[in-house]
C-alpha cells in the first residue's frame, strides 16, 4: 500500500515520459481492481439475497412441520383441526392461506383462510411440485403463482406407512421475498429473485408488472448452467449489463444481481485516458487524484468493517439468546434454594451470612444473562415515547453521582432533539453505562457533557429513511486507539483489570439501540477523549408525555388469595430442581402440590383430578408449555393457569401465550408467591390464550 501511494505521488510532480507511462500502468492495475472489486461485491449481494429467502422459506418449511407431526392427522379430526391452523395463520401474517391436501382421495380438506367446510375434490397447485414431493417425500419449494396475489406454494408431506398420505400447503405471500431484495440491492439497481421455473420471485423495477413472468432467456439459461457466476445480457428495460448470480441447490431459486457493462468493460479504455491526464495535468490534479483515490480506500475499510462488526454481533446475539434458557434455569434452581435455606437458617448468622454471598453471586449471574439479552435482539423491549428532558432532569442527581465528585456533568437537550423512540428503563441504563465507563477513563477529573441533536451528518444508510435524534455523551478522558474502538462494542471484550469489568456495557448499549430502531458510532482518539453518538428514532411531541420515571415507582400490592389449604396446584416442568425448588416453596406457603415433568402426563392429571392452578414450563420437550396450557383449557373453563419461562424469545412466547400470565426465571420463593396469589386473585379471563 505504501508503495502503491508513492507512486500516486510521483505520478503528479513528475514530468517525464517514464512517470507518464508508470502513471498508465499504475491505472491499469488500479481500474482492474476496481474491477474486481465491483464483481465480488455484487457476488456478495446476490449471494446474500439468496441466503435470506432461504432462510426465511425454511423457516416456513419447519412451522408446517412442526404441524406435520400433530395428532389430527391420526384422529382425522378436521372440525377440531381448523381453528388451531386458523391461529398459526394469524401467527405468520407473511402467509396468504394454509390448506391441508389428502392425496389418497384427490381432496382438499380445507383452506384455513375460509370457514371450515367439508372436503371436496380438488388436485395439488402445481403440477411439476406435486410430482417432485410424491417422488422424494420431503419438503418442495414450488415456484410463483397468482391467486389473491402473487403467492409461492411451500410444501411439507405427512407420511403414513411410506407413503406421503397428507400434504400441508403455505401460500407465502411474494412480497416477503420482494422486501428481502429491496433491503439488501440498492433501489437504482436492477435485481430479481426467480424460482426454479425461470419466474420472477421478485424485482427491483417493474415489480408489479414482471412478478410471475418468465424472466429473460440469458437469464435462465445462467441459473441452470452453474450455482454462481456472471453472465452478460440486456434487461426488458434495455440496460445492458453484466449480472452477478447465485443459484440454491436446496430450493432451486437463484438471486441475479446487475451492473452497468460499462462499469465492467471499460478500465483498460480509462486507464489510458487517466495517463493522458497525468501527462497533461498540473501537480495540483496529481494531488486531487491522490487524495480522492486514498479517501475512498478509507470509506470503504470503514464500510468493510462496519459490515464484519455487524455479522458479529448478528452472531454472538443468535448465540446468546439460544443459551439464555439454559442459564436461567439453572440460576432460578440456584437462587430458588438459596432463598429457602437462608429463610431455615433465621438466628444463625454466619449461614444466613454465607446464604446472603451466594445469593448475591447468583443474582449477579441473573444481571449478567439479562445484559446478554439485551443485546441478543430476542428480547422485546416496551418502545414508546421518550421525552430526554423529564428523563435526563430525572436522572441528573443520579448520573452526578455515578460520575463522582471530581467530574463536571453538563446535560443539555436540544428544542428539536426531544422525543425519541426507546424504552426507558433501558435507555437509562444505557446512559448509566456510558456515564461508568466515562468516569473510569478519567480518574484523574474532568468534564463530561450529554446533549442531544437532531442528525445531520451521519451516514446512517443502514437505517430507515425517517428523522433521528442523536444522544452524544461526551468525555475528556484518556481516550482510545483505533484497534481498541474497532472492538469496543464486541461481548466481553474489556480493558479494565479482572474484577473490575464484564465487558457487556457498551455491548449492552450497543444492542438497546438496535432494538429500538438505531444504532451507535464512537468518536475517539488517544488523549483527545470519547464520544459515544446513540442515534435513536425521533418521535412526535406527545399530547400528554408517557413517561415515567421507573426507578421512583412503587412496588405493587400483593393479593391475597383465598384460604391457600384449599388451593390444589399443579407444577409440570422438565428441569429436575427447578421443580423440586417450585414445589417445595408453595408447600411451605401451605398449598396442596402435585408435580410432573412432562405435558402429556399432566393433561392425564387434569382429567383425573381437579386442581386449581396449572404452573406450566414453556420450553419442555414434546409438548411446550403453549400446547399444554390449550390443552387444560379444553378441560377445565376455570383453571387458572401461570406459565414460568427463561426462554429469550419474548415476542414468540407473548404470540402463543395471549392473555396467560407469564412468570419469568430466575425468581426466588418470594415472587413465586406473589405471582400465584396475583393469579389466584384475578378474574379468570376466557378463551383460546
Amino acid at each position: 500500500m505504501k508503495f502503491f501511494r508513492r507512486s500516486l505521488i510521483a505520478l503528479g510532480v513528475a514530468a517525464t515520459l517514464p512517470t507518464i507511462v508508470f502513471g498508465a500502468v499504475g491505472a491499469f492495475y488500479f481500474l482492474r481492481a476496481e474491477r474486481s472489486q465491483i464483481e465480488t461485491e455484487t457476488l456478495r449481494r446476490s449471494s446474500t439475497v439468496v441466503n435470506l429467502s432461504e432462510a426465511s422459506l425454511r423457516g416456513d418449511v419447519r412451522a408446517l412441520n412442526m404441524l406435520s407431526s400433530s395428532v389430527y392427522f391420526e384422529s382425522l379430526d378436521w372440525t377440531n383441526f381448523h381453528p388451531r391452523l386458523q391461529r398459526t395463520l394469524a401467527a405468520n401474517p407473511h402467509w396468504l392461506t394454509l390448506r391441508i391436501y389428502d392425496l389418497e382421495h384427490a381432496q382438499e380438506i380445507f383452506n384455513v383462510a375460509r370457514d371450515f367446510a367439508p372436503p371436496h375434490p380438488a388436485a395439488l397447485p402445481g403440477t411439476e411440485s406435486a410430482q417432485r414431493l410424491a417422488s422424494t417425500m420431503e419438503p418442495v419449494i414450488g415456484g410463483i403463482t397468482m391467486e389473491e396475489e402473487p403467492v409461492v406454494h411451500v410444501y411439507v408431506p405427512v407420511r403414513r406407512d411410506g407413503t406421503v398420505r397428507f400434504v400441508l400447503v403455505a401460500s407465502v405471500r411474494a412480497t416477503v421475498f420482494q422486501d428481502i431484495l429491496l433491503s439488501q440491492v440498492p433501489k437504482s439497481t436492477i435485481a430479481a429473485v426467480v424460482d426454479r421455473h425461470g419466474n420472477f420471485v421478485a424485482r427491483t423495477h417493474d415489480y408489479a408488472k414482471r412478478v410471475g413472468q418468465p424472466a429473460t432467456q440469458v437469464l435462465r439459461d445462467a441459473a441452470s448452467t452453474g450455482l454462481s457466476g456472471f453472465y452478460r445480457g440486456v434487461t426488458y428495460e434495455g440496460f445492458r449489463n453484466y449480472t452477478a448470480f447465485q443459484t440454491s441447490p436446496w430450493s432451486g431459486w437463484s438471486a441475479h444481481v446487475a451492473v452497468a457493462s460499462t462499469l465492467i468493460d471499460t478500465p483498460t479504455s480509462w486507464s489510458f485516458v487517466v495517463a493522458g491526464i497525468a501527462g497533461l495535468g498540473s501537480a495540483a490534479l496529481a494531488a486531487i487524484l491522490v487524495l480522492l483515490v486514498l479517501r475512498d480506500m478509507a470509506e470503504r475499510r470503514r464500510a468493510d468493517e462496519a459490515l464484519r462488526q455487524s455479522q458479529k454481533m448478528e452472531a454472538v446475539g443468535q448465540l446468546t439468546g439460544g443459551i439464555a434458557h439454559d442459564f436461567n434455569n439453572l440460576l432460578t434452581a440456584i437462587i430458588g434454594n438459596l432463598d429457602m435455606i437462608r429463610n431455615r437458617v433465621e438466628g444463625n448468622e454466619r449461614l444466613q451470612r454465607l446464604a446472603d454471598n451466594a445469593l448475591e453471586a447468583a443474582r449477579r449471574g441473573a444481571k449478567v444473562t439479562s445484559q446478554l439479552l439485551a443485546f441478543s435482539r430476542s428480547q422485546r423491549m416496551q418502545l414508546a415515547t421518550v421525552d430526554l428532558d423529564q428523563l435526563l432532569d430525572g436522572m441528573g442527581a443520579l448520573l452526578r453521582q455515578s460520575a463522582g465528585p471530581a467530574i463536571s456533568v453538563r446535560i443539555s437537550v436540544g428544542p428539536d432533539a426531544r422525543y425519541v423512540m426507546s424504552d426507558a428503563n433501558q435507555l437509562e441504563l444505557a446512559l448509566l453505562n456510558l456515564i461508568v465507563n466515562a468516569r473510569d477513563a478519567m480518574p484523574a477529573g474532568g468534564s463530561l457533557s450529554i446533549s442531544t441533536h437532531r442528525v445531520v451528518d451521519l451516514d446512517l444508510r443502514e437505517l430507515q429513511r425517517r428523522p433521528y435524534v442523536e444522544i452524544r455523551v461526551s468525555d475528556t478522558g484518556s481516550g482510545m486507539p483505533d484497534e481498541i474502538r474497532a472492538r469496543a462494542i464486541e461481548p466481553f471484550f474489556t480493558t479494565k483489570r479482572v474484577g473490575h469489568g464484564t465487558g457487556l456495557g457498551l455491548s449492552q448499549v450497543y444492542g438497546v439501540m438496535r432494538e429500538s430502531g438505531g444504532t451507535l458510532f464512537i468518536d475517539s482518539a488517544v488523549a483527545q477523549g470519547t464520544t459515544i453518538r446513540m442515534v435513536l428514532p425521533a418521535a412526535a411531541n406527545p399530547s400528554v408525555s408517557g413517561y415515567i420515571a421507573h426507578a421512583r415507582s412503587h412496588p405493587p400490592t400483593v393479593p391475597t388469595p383465598r384460604d391457600v389449604r384449599d388451593v390444589s396446584i399443579l407444577i409440570v416442568d422438565d428441569d429436575r430442581q427447578v421443580r423440586r425448588f417450585i414445589t417445595e416453596s408453595l408447600r411451605l406457603l401451605g398449598y396442596r402440590v402435585t408435580d410432573i415433568d412432562n405435558g402429556a402426563g399432566a393433561l392425564e392429571l387434569l382429567d383425573a383430578q381437579p386442581f386449581d392452578l396449572l404452573i406450566v414450563d414453556f420450553a419442555m420437550p414434546g409438548m411446550n408449555g403453549a400446547e399444554v396450557a390449550r390443552g387444560a383449557q379444553q378441560r377445565r373453563k376455570d383453571l387458572r393457569i401461570l406459565m414460568v419461562s427463561g426462554y429469550a424469545d419474548s415476542a414468540t412466547i407473548e404470540s402463543m401465550l395471549g392473555a396467560i400470565s407469564l412468570l419469568r426465571k430466575p425468581f426466588d420463593s418470594a415472587a413465586l408467591g406473589e405471582a400465584v396469589a396475583e393469579v389466584l386473585k384475578a378474574e379468570k379471563v376466557t378463551g383460546d390464550g
